[in-house]
């Protein structure tokens, strides 16, 4: 099977298990074949701000 082919299988796989939104990025920083699942949070993207909680524009808590 050649990259494609294994791309397929894998979206496939993951709709078949009732995965209903994908998002495919590449990376050196994982190994080949291996692969990283990310969990959605409500309306926010996966890894944003938000979703994160490190939010660069929010104010800082009054401890006074």
């Amino acid at each position: 099977m050649n990259e494609a082919d294994d791309v397929i299988k894998m979206l496939d796989n993951l709709t078949q298990t009732g995965v209903s939104r994908i998002k495919v990025e590449t990376s050196e920083e994982i190994a080949e074949g291996d692969r990283k699942k990310a969990y959605h949070h409500g309306r926010c993207d996966v890894g944003s701000p938000f979703a994160t909680g490190k939010l660069f524009d929010a104010e800082e808590p009054d401890c006074g």
